[in-house]
């Protein structure tokens, strides 16, 4: 999987290389930005969400208390 992911990369870095060579900076950034906010953008919703739902198991689960321990 890691080596999947460094292949990626290299892909991703080459492309980009590509682009530039061929359009210039300013025309890069105008490809790639937009795409990058818009993951950036999910991948900080997915964590949110992900966090909330570990919150709202832990205090569920310790508001109901555990039946091993009542007397």
């Amino acid at each position: 999987m890691q080596s999947m992911r460094r292949l990626g990369a290299m892909l991703l870095i080459l492309f980009f290389g590509i682009i530039i060579g061929n359009y210039g900076l300013q025309t890069a950034l105008l490809i790639f930005l937009p795409s990058f906010v818009l993951w950036f953008v999910m991948w900080d919703e997915k964590k949110y969400r992900q966090t909330e739902r570990k919150r709202r198991y832990e205090e569920n689960f310790y508001q109901q208390g555990t039946p091993y321990h009542s007397k």
